[in-house]
């Protein structure tokens, strides 16, 4: 008999050999936990058998390459956003690593080589050209033209997909033993990054910027100044998401960065200019507010001519904040704009709402743009420099 209840430990157990090899186990059925009937450790014991007959041609888990994991994980990293980006990062990893190192060959040390290796990298940026031709997409990226190198943000994205690698080798047991790929998870801890306040755009500043920019780059600018949305989420913005009954904007979940659905409401002027964007999108055979269109000439193609929606403003900006850094001596990024809305609605209005007109879970992110708007700050800021040490008296000038 190779099912028998062993009564000091209270389990069913198995015992017998195949192939010249012994296997001895406790019982336990589909979810991993020990059986309670003699009709479950039967049921056990078959499906052990059946692993055992085919093990050799099965993979052993303790032969579970980063190349294997990363191949699993990316069949669903490419259904995502950001994939191209993502599809790079898992090159390096295995480049690095080699795609054929076992996961428990990995340690600490091995992984904080990769971290001095990733910072030790160049950040490269994209030189533009058509992005179509696969061969070509290696040779359009360049190191950063001042010489920049990656930053620890940056990294930090990389080690994401290096924990979801442990990650899932930690969850992969041997169909056999039931061992885990690896015993334990090392720790990978973020690199301490550099904390940026928010910057708002000033109005003068602003004013300057909108003269420099195209038509539609304008009219993205003057949205996320209306309702504060996010780089991404303005220029994807739809007709279908103008509702001019509840008076206002709805963002779908999976288009937006905290994945859920949200009503900004928009005042009369921000309404009013909403509707000229859908009645000029409506003319122009478009379902996005915001759209360019290459310049005309007589040679070019009637599809070509179509309205299009747009991915980035980069060119645009980096172009008018040229201008503005001559003019001005300093330069803004597109955040900064949003920065401007909610320092607005905190100085108009309070820090609550600016946390929730700003989609902020987290008040401490909120913090981080109101602070320029805090009008304690500026009143002892004001004290500060209204002291007789500087010949400053009330009334007028000493």
């Amino acid at each position: 008999m190779t099912v028998f209840f062993d009564k000091a430990r209270g389990r069913w157990r198995y015992d017998f050999e195949l192939g010249g090899i012994r296997h001895a186990q406790e019982c336990r059925g589909p979810d991993g936990k020990p059986v309670s009937s003699r009709r479950g450790a039967l049921d056990a014991e078959a499906e052990v058998k059946r692993i055992a007959r085919i093990a050799p041609k099965l993979p052993r888990v303790n032969d579970l390459m980063i190349g294997d994991v990363m191949n699993a994980l990316s069949e669903g990293w490419m259904r995502q956003p950001r994939w191209a980006e993502r599809q790079r990062m898992v090159r390096e990893l295995l480049d690095f690593f080699g795609p054929a190192t076992p996961m428990r060959g990995i340690d600490g040390a091995r992984i904080q080589d990769y971290i001095t290796f990733a910072l030790s990298q160049p950040l490269m940026v994209w030189r533009g050209g058509p992005t179509k031709t696969p061969g070509a997409l290696v040779e359009r990226w360049r190191p950063h033209p001042q010489g920049k190198m990656r930053s620890p943000a940056r990294v930090n994205r990389y080690l994401v997909l290096l924990r979801a690698a442990f990650d899932r080798a930690y969850n992969t047991r041997d169909p056999l033993t039931h061992e885990r790929a690896i015993e334990e998870i090392p720790p990978i801890k973020d690199l301490a990054e550099t904390k940026r306040k928010a910057r708002p755009v000033p109005d003068d500043v602003l004013a300057e910027v909108m003269e420099a920019l195209p038509a539609h780059v304008t009219e993205a600018l003057k949205v996320t100044l209306f309702f504060g949305l996010r780089r991404s989420e303005v220029f994807s913005l739809t007709i279908s998401q103008v509702d001019f009954e509840a008076r206002g904007i709805r963002l779908d979940g999976h288009l937006v960065k905290d994945r859920e659905d949200a009503f900004l409401p928009g005042g009369s002027h921000a309404m009013q200019f909403l509707a000229q964007l859908v009645d000029q999108a409506r003319d122009r055979g478009t379902r996005y507010l915001i759209t360019w269109r290459p310049g005309s000439s007589e040679k070019a193609r009637p599809e070509s001519l179509k309205w299009r929606p747009v991915k980035s403003p980069k060119s645009a900006w980096t172009t008018a904040m040229v201008a503005v850094e001559k003019k001005l001596g300093a330069r803004w990024r597109w955040h900064d704009i949003r920065a401007a809305f909610i320092t607005q609605v905190a100085m108009t209005v309070g820090a609550v709402a600016a946390q929730k007109m700003a989609r902020h879970s987290d008040f401490k992110t909120t913090q981080g743009y109101v602070e320029v708007a805090d009008q304690v700050m500026r009143d002892a800021a004001e004290k500060a420099g209204a002291r007789p040490a500087f010949g400053i008296v009330k009334g007028g000038k000493s």
